[in-house]
C-alpha cells in the first residue's frame, strides 16, 4: 500500500507541474537529424521561391528590353520616314529654284536648256541639303 500512495503522490505532483502521467521525463525536442531535415525543407522551399522570383524578374527584364528595342526600332523608322519626306521637299524646292536660276543665267536662245540643267542640279543639291539636316 505504501507503493500505491507513493505512485499517487508522484502522479499528482507530475500533474501539478505539467508533466502528463505515464510520460517519462525524456527530452521531447526533435533530434538534430529532424531539425536538419526541417531546416533543409524550409531552405529548399525558400530557395525555390527565390529562384521563381528571380525568373519572374528576368522575364520582366526581357519583356522591358524587347519593348525598348521595339520603341527604338519604331523611332528609327519614323526618323527615316521624316528624313525621306524632308529629302523629297528639298528636291522639289531645289528643282524649282534651280530651274528659275538656270533659265535666268543661261544665254539667249538657251533658256530651256539652262532651266533643265538648273532643275537637275537644284534637285540633287536640295535633296542632299535636306538629308543633312535629318540625321537618324
Amino acid at each position: 500500500m505504501n507503493k500505491l500512495v507513493l505512485i499517487g503522490a508522484a502522479a499528482a505532483t507530475a500533474l501539478a507541474i505539467g508533466v502528463p502521467v505515464g510520460m517519462t521525463m525524456a527530452n521531447n525536442s526533435p533530434s538534430s537529424a529532424e531539425v536538419a531535415a526541417l531546416t533543409s525543407d524550409r531552405d529548399a522551399t525558400t530557395h525555390k521561391a527565390s529562384v521563381a522570383a528571380a525568373n519572374a524578374r528576368a522575364a520582366e527584364n526581357r519583356a522591358e528590353a524587347a519593348e525598348a528595342r521595339a520603341r527604338a526600332a519604331e523611332a528609327k523608322a519614323q526618323c527615316e520616314r521624316d528624313r525621306q519626306a524632308a529629302s523629297n521637299r528639298g528636291a522639289v524646292v531645289g528643282g524649282v529654284a534651280g530651274a528659275v536660276i538656270g533659265s535666268q543665267v543661261a544665254g539667249s536662245g538657251a533658256k530651256s536648256e539652262g532651266g533643265a540643267i538648273g532643275a537637275v542640279t537644284g534637285v540633287l543639291a536640295g535633296r542632299q541639303i535636306a538629308k543633312k539636316d535629318h540625321r537618324c
